[in-house]
């Protein structure tokens, strides 16, 4: 199954249960994607690209419904 993530805003996505964060959006020396879930306050991951922290995802959902 194929799964897509909905921009909320410009550089923040919904996929999966998760909210993925481009922190370039908010300080230019930042160049990661901070990956949070929707149940927590805080970012506990981050990747350098949004397909990345997509790809962390998938393994993160894949190990839990094992």
């Amino acid at each position: 199954m194929t799964h897509k993530a909905k921009r909320l805003r410009a550089g923040l996505y919904e996929y999966r249960g998760y909210q993925i964060e481009d922190m370039s959006v908010w300080d230019t020396d930042c160049k990661w994607w901070n990956i949070r879930h929707i149940a927590e306050d805080e970012a506990h991951d981050a990747e350098d690209t949004l397909r990345q922290a997509k790809s962390l995802i998938d393994m993160f959902e894949e190990r839990a419904n094992r």
